[in-house]
């Protein structure tokens, strides 16, 4: 049983490296041309892994991007649960937290918001503050009765926070993530708040 555990980590250990790589070969080849001409092909040739084992972790290049979106989400989520779950007054650290992130991989994000990769990142930033908010929701124990209603705030909450990030980022980082997060949080505050505590979702 140990030794079958052992093979088993090591098989994620491996799985992680191959993935790890995939991903480095597609960022860094988003670095020398746009998104729409990279194929899985390029991926593979670039990288040299085998495109049986690509399509052994990823169904394209799409799911191979998303995927690496998702780790930078997964990594938010985790830093801001203690603050996002402490009170129902949402402490502007969390925006703080987000945009230092962007800032802490500036390079990267900079791919990230080419025109041809724009569309894939706000479609998992929706899914992602869709959780932030359905974790708020639980940790607080608010009520909400539509589910209709509460997707239009995951919607404007996401699609305003977006913006404000790409903007900041095709301006090179411009203000300081402290001071992005002030004009953040007295955008945002106190009418988000108010909704999701009003009972009236």
């Amino acid at each position: 049983m140990e030794r079958l555990s052992e093979m088993n980590k090591e098989l994620d250990k491996r799985v992680e490296r191959s993935r790890r790589l995939l991903i480095n070969t597609l960022l860094e080849l988003m670095a020398e041309r746009p998104y729409s001409k990279i194929s899985v092909a390029n991926i593979c040739e670039h990288s040299s892994v085998a495109r049986p084992t690509f399509y052994l972790h990823f169904r394209s290049k799409d799911d191979l991007l998303r995927y690496y979106i998702e780790q930078m989400f997964l990594q938010f989520a985790e830093q801001i649960d203690p603050i996002l779950t402490a009170s129902p007054t949402v402490d502007p650290e969390i925006a703080t937290i987000m945009f230092r992130q962007w800032q802490e991989h500036a390079d990267l994000a900079r791919l990230l918001v080419a025109p041809d990769v724009e569309a894939i990142l706000l479609n998992e930033f929706k899914r992602y503050v869709g959780h932030v908010i359905d974790r708020f929701v639980e940790a607080h124990k608010l009520k909400i009765s539509s589910d209709s209603k509460i997707h239009y705030v995951v919607d404007f909450l996401a699609g305003a926070s977006f913006s404000v990030i790409v903007r900041w980022i095709r301006e090179d980082f411009k203000e300081t993530p402290e001071e992005l997060s002030a004009l953040y949080a007295d955008l945002s505050r106190p009418g988000l708040i108010q909704v999701l505590m009003s009972g009236k979702l």
